[in-house]
């Protein structure tokens, strides 16, 4: 088996723990994989070439998930960002009855997002099929914008889909909070560049220049009256 993908089906949970990874992201992975092996987990992990930016990359993550999804159709999916970490036995994995398991943190928090998308749980069936196809095309149709912002897109249009949320220790960011972390995050993306961030400083830059223009123009209409 090539270094592009790496499964093993021999740990005999009910699910597969996935994550794709480009290769920006090895290191990270390999840590991922080290971890997956210590708990004997089932995995998938498949390497994609990037996408030219973090948005875009994040965009990649339904797309995997409906391969998944048909790849092992007598498995749940758990999926994992490859910056991940088991600490310790997922056991919720194994009892979860939801469609879809995902942690929708607490508003005092202050997480940015309604949604958690690193840890996800999808129950192998139409309609986590369904949801992540939403998912999918609501990620096409603004492909600048990251995964957990296309996913609460998809969210507000399908009321009959089960959520169960899962503990944010199942996706511990590791520098925030004092839960003890079943899966911790280590938020690679935070030294990637960002179409967004990219964006808002060109736009801040064409403001200040525009401010800077007219103050010019007022001084030099002011002198020359």
């Amino acid at each position: 088996m090539s270094q592009e993908e790496r499964t093993w089906l021999g740990g005999g949970q009910t699910y597969v723990v996935c994550a794709y990874y480009t290769d920006d992201y090895c290191d990270q992975v390999n840590a991922l994989l080290a971890s997956l092996k210590e708990y004997g987990l089932n995995h998938h992990l498949l390497r994609y070439d990037t996408r030219g930016f973090w948005e875009a990359n994040t965009g990649i993550k339904p797309e995997f998930l409906l391969d998944c999804l048909a790849r092992f159709p007598h498995h749940n999916i758990v999926y994992l960002d490859a910056d991940a970490i088991v600490r310790s036995e997922p056991e919720l994995f194994g009892r979860i009855e939801a469609d879809i398991g995902i942690c929708f943190p607490p508003a005092d928090q202050g997480f940015s997002h309604r949604v958690l998308t690193g840890t996800l749980f999808l129950k192998q069936g139409n309609a986590s099929r369904a949801f992540v196809q939403l998912w999918l095309d609501e990620q096409r149709r603004h492909a600048l914008h990251n995964d957990q912002e296309s996913f609460e897109r998809a969210l507000d249009r399908a009321p009959s889909v089960r959520f169960e949320s899962l503990p944010i220790s199942y996706v511990k960011i590791f520098d925030k909070g004092e839960e003890a972390p079943v899966i911790e995050h280590f938020q690679a993306s935070r030294g990637k560049r960002k179409f967004q961030k990219i964006k808002k400083h060109v736009r801040n830059t064409a403001l200040g220049l525009l401010l800077l223009t007219a103050m010019l123009y007022g001084i030099i209409t002011l002198v020359g009256s």
